[in-house]
């Protein structure tokens, strides 16, 4: 298994797939505005051992455990996002936020002006961890998947967010980006 490759700009992926991904504000509006019943589904929750490269981004040793949420963001009951939300253990800002079962994150991350904004950034996913855990709930065969990630800064502590976007959601035309 290996990393993904994190860059600053987005991979080679279709215009319409890459529209979802690149969108600055949120993804959760983005996919209630297509008029389809929208779902948050809990696949996780607790705590675990981060990966190599989100403990490099949270800067936290390997094996510290944090907190994870784990969900899929559904249209019409089928998956079309898998998101990856993990922070330092403990972390008192963000655990309440965390733990709002199928409420989506969005409500809250561009929503609480106390909460910054960290620089997207984009992989293409093929054998990473984050693309495993995506597979296992994604009917799609594809090879890559695209991925990106975001840091939330809430009173110094960092939520990372990863999404993967089913390809699938391609086949969506978004409507425009909302404001932020």
């Amino acid at each position: 298994m290996s990393s993904p490759d994190w860059r600053v700009a987005p991979p080679d992926f279709s215009p319409t797939l890459l529209d979802w991904a690149c969108t600055s504000g949120s993804l959760t509006q983005r996919l209630v505005a297509t008029g389809l019943p929208f779902a948050v589904v809990v696949t996780q929750q607790g705590t675990a051992y981060p990966t190599a490269d989100e403990a490099d981004y949270l800067t936290l040793p390997l094996r510290q455990p944090v907190l994870v949420r784990e969900v899929l963001l559904t249209l019409a009951d089928q998956p079309v996002v898998f998101a990856r939300s993990l922070t330092a253990d403990p972390a008192p800002h963000w655990a309440a936020v965390l733990d709002r079962g199928r409420r989506s994150l969005g409500l809250t991350l561009f929503t609480d002006a106390a909460i910054t904004r960290r620089p997207l950034q984009w992989a293409t996913l093929s054998t990473s961890p984050l693309a495993q855990a995506a597979r296992l709930h994604f009917a799609s065969a594809a090879p890559c998947l695209l991925g990106r990630r975001a840091g939330f800064v809430l009173h110094g502590e960092t939520l990372l967010v990863h999404e993967v976007f089913h390809p699938d959601l391609a086949l969506l035309s978004p409507p425009p980006c909302l404001p932020t």
